[in-house]
C-alpha cells in the first residue's frame, strides 16, 4: 500500500513539475488532466510527449515538435484538445492543408464541436480555381465527401460565377452550412444573380421560401413585387396581393402603369374595375384617377362612379369630366354637375356651357367675372372684348384693349388681340388718344404685328413711321405692306422701292403689282426686270401710256420681237403719229440697217424736233464716218437741252473724235460737274488733258480713275482688263509730269579684239559703229508737247560718250566726245525721232568737231509686244525693229544701224524680269567707201523697275544683260574675232 500510495506521489509531483514547466512557458496553455480530458494514467503516458512537443514548437524544432504531436495523436487518436494542439503546431509551422485535413477528420467524429469547427475556419484554404462545369461538379463532389461549410461556400460561389444557379442552390440543401452566415450570403448572392440573369423563377422560389419562413424583409418584398411585374407573372402576382402581399397604393400604381406599357389594356381595365386602393395622399389618387380617365372601359362612367378620397380629386373630376360633357353636347347633364359646386367653381366651364347654350347674357357676365379673376389673362382679355363687340359696346372693348396695350404673352392671342384693335381703331381712330397713338406706333417684337400695326389710319401716309415698322422688310408682310413701304422709298431709295413693289407683286400678283414693278424697274435703268413685269399683263389691259412705257422698256431691253409687237399694237390704236413712235420704229434697224433707220429718224424730226432723235441720228454719223454731221446734231439737241449733262459728254466725245479737243474739254468738263461719278467721263478727261498738255488736270483725272480702280480691288479682285488700265493710268500720270531723263547705257567685251554691234537702242552712241565697248550718259529735257506741229515733242539733250577705239583696253575710256542737242518727235503715235547734234571730241588728239544729223525709229515694240512693265500674266513677249541713220555734216560721213529683237520677259518677282533675246543686225559706215557687218547675237538681261508709287507706273529701269554675238559677215572692215562676249549695262532714271 504504501509503495502504491509513493508511486501516485511520485507521477503527480512529476506532473505537478512538467505542469509548471509548461504553465511557466505559456499562460494561456491549459495542459491538466482535466483541461485534456485525460485520465491520471492516460495523462502520465501523454504528457512528457506533449511538453516536449509544446518546447519544441516554442524553440522552432519543427521536427522534434511534429513527431512528439504525431506519437501524441498515435496514442489519443480522438483527443479533441490534443488535436487542437497538434493543429496549431501544424499550422505554427506552415502546413495548413495538413491541419485542414486533420481537423476535417476530427470533425467527422465530433461534428458538434464548435472549437474544431473555428479552428477549421480560420485556416486560409487557397480557393479552387474552377473554369468550367466538369471542375466544377468534381468540386462539388469533393464537398459532398468531405462537407463543410467552406467547400459548400466556394462551391456555390464558383456555381454563380459560371451561371448554374441550381447547383449553387443544392448547397443549402445542407442544413448546417444553411444555418451559416456564408450560406445565408449564398442564399442571397443566389437571388441577385438569379434576378440579374432574368431567372425568374428562381427568384420568386427563393423569395417565396423567405415568405413561408416569415424571414421576408420589406425592402425584399418590393423587390419581389419587382420580380413579378417583370416577369409578367399576373396570376401569380394576384394571388400573392389575395395573400396580403403587395397591397400598397404605390403597389397598385405600379401594377397598373406597367399593364400600360405593357399595352395589357384588357388586363388593365379588368384590375381598375375590381379595384379600390385606400390612397395615402391626393397625388397617389389622382394618378389612380388619370388611369381611370384614360383606360376603363367607360371612363366617364369610372370617373363619375369613382368615390373620392380628397377634395381637390373630386373637383379634379369634375373638371376632367365636364369637358366630355360639354364636347358630347349632354349640356343638362354638364349644368346638374355644375350646379352641385359653388358658384364659383369651374367658371371657365360655366362660361363655355353659356356659349353653347346661346345665353348672350350669361356669356357676358361670366366674361366680366372671369375677366375680373385673372386681369393679366390675355386669354380672358380676349374673351371679354369679343363678347363686348358681340353684346354692341365696340368702343368699351376698344378701351379694354388700349389699357392693356402692348400685349405680352401667347402669340396667337396677342395677334388677335392686335388684330382686333387695329380694326376697331381703323374706323373709329378717335377712340385713341395722342398719347395712345404714339405708343401704338412705336414698331413691335414680331413682324406680323409691325404689318398689323402699319395698317392703322394715322400711319398709312407717314412714311417716317412706316420705314420704322417695315424698314426690316420681313418676307412675311403681305402686299399691302410692301406697296406702302415701297411708295415711301420711290424717290429717296428707288432701288429698294423696286424690291418692295416686287415682294407685293409676289405676294399679290395681279395687274396692279406688275405695273408697278414695271415702272420703279425702268426708273432705276432694270430694264430685264421690267420687261418680265410688263409681259405679265395683257396687252389689251394696258392703257396708251402703258403701251409707250413697254415699247421703250423693251427697246431699253433689246427686246426686239417685243418692241415690234408693241409697236403694231400703238398703231392699231393710231399712236403712229409721233415722233418718239418712229424713233422707236428706228431703233429695229439697228445696227444691220443704218439707212433705214436714219430714214425713220428723218420722218420722226419731220413730225418734231427731238433731241433724243438727234443723239440718235448722230450716232448714226457717226459710224459713218459723218462727223461734222454728227455734231451738228448734237448741238441741236443740246441747244433744246442745254443743262442735260449726257448731250454734253456725247458731243465732247465727238468733238474728241473730230480732233477738237479743246471744245471736247469744255464740254466734258460742264458734263461732269453733273457727272461727276461718271468713270468713262473721268478718263476721257484725263486723256483729252494729256493732250492738252494740262499737266495738273490730266494727274488730277488719273488719280481719280486710279483710287476708284483701288476701290474696286478692295472689294473684289481686279481682272486682267483692269489691272492693265490702272498701269496704263499711273504711266499717263508719271509720264505727263516728266521733264528730266538720265540714261546710261555700256557695252564691256570680254575678249580683246572683239567688236560690239549691241547699240539696238534708240539715240544710241553712234549708228552703224562697233568697238570692243562703249559707253554713254546722257541727260534730256522735254521742252514741251505741241510745240511745232499738235501732239508732238520736244526735247532738248547733252551726252558723254567714248569707245576703245583700237586700243587694247576693255574699258571705254577712249575717244571721249560730248554733244548738245535738239530732239523732236513729230508724230504722237509713231516711235519716229529727228535730232540735230553738235559734238566736240574732249581729247583734242582723237577726234574732231562735227554737226550730226540723225534720224531714229522703232516699231512693233508697243502695247503688249513693248519692253514696258505688263501687269498681267507670269510673263511677256517682246520684239523690236530698230532703225537709226546719221549723217555727219562736216566730214560728210553717213552711219545706219538696222536691228531686230525677239525676247521673252519672265517675271522672277513684283518689277524684276529675266529676259532671255536674240537679235539680228546689220550696220554700215560710209567714209568715201562703205563699210558694214552682219551679226547676231543671244543673251539675257536682269531688268529691275523702280520707283512706283499709289499714282506713278515705274518710272525707273536698270538692266544687266551678257550676250553672244557672231558676227555672219562683214564689208570692207576688220572683223576681229567673229564669237564675241559682252556684258551690257543700261540704266533709265
Amino acid at each position: 500500500m504504501m509503495r502504491i500510495h509513493s508511486h501516485r506521489l511520485l507521477t503527480f509531483f512529476i506532473a505537478s513539475l512538467l505542469s509548471g514547466s509548461v504553465l511557466a512557458q505559456e499562460d494561456t496553455t491549459e495542459t491538466s488532466a482535466a483541461a485534456l480530458g485525460l485520465s491520471d494514467y492516460r495523462y502520465f503516458i501523454i504528457y512528457p510527449h506533449l511538453e516536449k512537443a509544446l518546447r519544441a514548437q516554442k524553440q522552432n524544432d519543427e521536427k522534434t515538435a511534429l513527431r512528439e504531436f504525431e506519437e501524441i495523436r498515435r496514442r489519443e487518436p480522438n483527443n479533441v484538445q490534443l488535436t487542437l494542439y497538434q493543429a496549431e503546431a501544424l499550422r505554427h509551422f506552415g502546413h495548413n492543408k495538413q491541419a485542414s485535413s486533420l481537423l476535417s477528420q476530427q470533425l467527422k467524429q465530433h461534428p458538434d464541436n464548435k472549437k474544431l469547427a473555428q479552428s477549421l475556419a480560420a485556416i486560409p484554404v487557397e480557393p479552387v480555381l474552377v473554369t468550367s462545369v466538369p471542375e466544377l461538379l468534381a468540386q462539388q463532389q469533393r464537398c459532398d465527401e468531405e462537407p463543410s461549410v467552406r467547400c459548400r461556400s466556394e462551391t456555390g460561389q464558383n456555381a454563380l460565377r459560371l451561371g448554374e444557379i441550381q447547383i449553387a442552390r443544392q448547397q443549402l440543401r445542407d442544413p448546417v452550412f444553411a444555418a451559416h452566415s456564408l450560406g445565408e450570403a449564398l442564399r442571397n448572392d443566389t437571388l441577385q444573380r438569379a434576378i440579374y440573369l432574368k431567372q425568374w423563377d428562381i427568384a420568386d422560389t427563393l423569395f417565396s421560401e423567405r415568405f413561408q419562413q416569415q424571414r421576408l424583409s420589406p425592402a425584399e418584398q418590393e423587390q419581389w413585387f419587382t420580380v413579378l411585374l417583370a416577369a409578367h407573372q399576373d396570376e401569380n402576382l394576384q394571388a400573392r396581393q389575395s395573400q396580403g402581399l403587395f397591397n400598397s397604393p404605390e403597389n397598385h400604381l405600379a401594377y397598373a402603369a406597367t399593364l400600360v406599357q405593357r399595352g395589357e389594356t384588357a388586363l388593365l381595365q379588368r384590375f381598375l374595375a375590381q379595384r379600390q386602393p385606400v390612397f395615402h395622399t391626393a397625388e397617389q389618387e389622382k394618378r389612380w384617377i388619370y388611369l381611370l380617365s384614360r383606360f376603363s372601359v367607360h371612363p366617364q362612367e369610372a370617373l363619375a362612379n369613382y368615390n373620392a378620397q380628397f377634395s381637390e380629386n373630386r373637383s379634379y373630376i369634375a373638371g376632367a369630366t365636364l369637358p366630355g360633357l360639354l364636347k358630347s353636347g349632354h349640356y343638362a347633364a354638364a349644368r346638374q354637375m355644375l350646379a352641385g359646386l359653388p358658384q364659383d367653381a369651374f367658371l371657365q366651364a360655366r362660361y363655355e356651357l353659356s356659349i353653347a347654350s346661346h345665353n348672350s347674357h350669361e356669356t357676358l357676365q361670366l366674361a366680366q367675372r372671369l375677366y375680373a379673376r385673372y386681369p393679366n389673362d390675355l386669354q380672358r382679355l380676349d374673351a371679354l372684348s369679343w363678347q363686348l363687340i358681340q353684346a354692341g359696346q365696340s368702343q368699351e372693348a376698344a378701351q379694354i384693349l388700349l389699357q392693356h396695350y402692348p400685349f405680352q404673352g401667347d402669340e396667337k392671342i396677342t395677334l388677335r388681340l392686335l388684330m382686333r384693335l387695329v380694326e376697331l381703331l381703323h374706323e373709329h381712330p378717335q377712340w385713341a388718344s395722342d398719347a395712345q397713338k404714339t405708343e401704338l406706333s412705336k414698331p413691335l417684337h414680331s413682324s406680323v404685328q409691325r404689318r398689323l400695326q402699319s395698317q392703322l389710319p394715322w400711319l398709312v401716309e407717314d412714311c417716317s413711321a412706316l420705314s420704322s415698322l417695315l424698314g426690316d422688310m420681313s418676307p412675311t408682310y403681305d402686299a399691302a405692306s410692301w406697296s406702302r413701304l415701297a411708295a415711301c422709298y420711290r424717290e429717296t431709295l428707288p432701288g429698294v422701292a423696286l424690291y418692295a413693289f416686287q415682294q407685293a407683286a409676289a405676294h399679290s400678283p395681279d395687274v396692279w403689282h406688275h405695273r408697278a414693278v414695271a415702272y420703279q424697274a425702268y426708273q432705276v435703268q432694270d430694264y430685264a426686270a421690267a420687261m418680265r413685269a410688263w409681259r405679265k399683263i395683257p396687252v389689251n389691259e394696258m392703257s396708251n401710256a402703258d403701251l409707250v412705257a413697254a415699247a421703250n422698256t423693251a427697246h431699253a431691253a433689246q427686246e426686239r420681237d417685243m418692241l415690234y409687237r408693241l409697236l403694231e399694237e400703238e398703231k392699231q390704236r393710231g399712236l403712229d403719229n409721233s415722233e418718239h413712235y418712229w424713233w422707236l420704229h428706228a431703233q429695229r434697224y439697228l445696227p444691220g440697217e443704218p439707212e433705214k433707220a436714219l430714214a425713220d429718224f428723218n420722218r420722226a424730226l419731220a413730225i418734231g424736233p427731238s433731241a433724243q432723235v438727234y443723239v440718235s441720228r448722230a450716232s448714226i454719223y457717226r459710224l459713218q464716218g459723218n462727223t461734222r454731221a454728227a455734231i451738228s446734231d448734237l448741238r441741236q439737241a443740246l441747244t433744246m437741252e442745254p443743262q442735260n449733262a449726257s448731250l454734253q459728254a456725247a458731243l465732247g466725245y465727238a468733238l474728241w473724235q473730230d480732233g477738237n479737243a479743246v471744245q471736247s474739254r469744255v464740254l466734258l468738263e460742264q458734263a461732269y460737274k453733273a457727272m461727276p461719278d461718271d468713270p468713262a467721263l473721268i478718263k476721257q478727261l484725263a486723256y483729252v488733258n494729256q493732250r492738252l498738255q494740262n499737266v495738273s488736270a490730266a494727274q488730277y483725272y488719273a488719280r481719280q480713275v486710279i483710287d476708284e480702280m483701288n476701290d474696286d480691288a478692295e472689294l473684289a479682285p481686279p481682272t486682267a482688263e483692269q489691272k492693265q488700265q490702272r498701269f496704263a493710268f499711273r504711266r499717263l500720270h508719271e509720264d505727263i509730269a516728266r521733264r528730266w531723263s538720265f540714261t546710261y547705257d555700256s557695252s564691256v567685251g570680254l575678249r580683246s579684239g572683239t567688236l560690239n554691234s549691241v547699240n539696238n537702242k534708240l539715240n544710241d552712241v553712234s549708228p552703224g559703229k562697233s568697238y570692243r565697248s562703249y559707253g554713254q550718259l546722257e541727260a534730256e529735257y522735254r521742252v514741251g508737247r505741241n510745240q511745232l506741229l499738235e501732239g508732238d515733242l520736244l526735247s532738248v539733250y547733252s551726252r558723254l560718250l567714248a569707245d576703245t577705239a583700237g586700243s587694247g583696253v576693255a574699258m571705254p575710256v577712249k575717244n571721249p566726245m560730248i554733244g548738245a542737242g535738239l530732239r523732236w518727235k513729230p508724230l504722237r503715235e509713231t516711235v519716229f525721232f529727228l535730232a540735230i547734234e553738235q559734238q566736240a571730241p574732249l581729247d583734242s588728239h582723237h577726234g574732231e568737231s562735227d554737226a550730226m544729223l540723225r534720224a531714229s525709229a522703232s516699231f512693233f515694240n508697243n502695247g503688249r509686244f513693248s519692253d514696258e512693265w505688263h501687269p498681267n500674266g507670269p510673263g511677256w513677249f517682246a520684239n523690236n525693229l530698230y532703225l537709226d541713220a546719221a549723217q555727219y555734216v562736216r566730214q560728210d560721213i553717213q552711219a545706219w544701224t538696222v536691228d531686230y529683237r525677239v525676247s521673252w520677259h519672265e517675271k522672277i518677282t513684283d518689277g524684276q524680269t529675266l529676259e532671255p533675246y536674240a537679235h539680228l543686225q546689220t550696220n554700215g559706215y560710209r567714209n568715201g567707201e562703205t563699210r558694214g557687218a552682219q551679226t547676231g547675237g543671244a543673251g539675257v538681261r536682269w531688268n529691275i523697275w523702280t520707283g512706283e508709287t499709289r499714282y506713278d507706273a515705274w518710272p525707273h529701269k536698270v538692266s544687266l544683260g551678257l550676250e553672244y554675238q557672231h558676227i555672219l559677215n562683214s564689208v570692207n572692215q576688220r572683223s576681229g574675232e567673229r564669237n564675241n562676249v559682252f556684258v551690257t549695262v543700261g540704266v533709265h532714271w
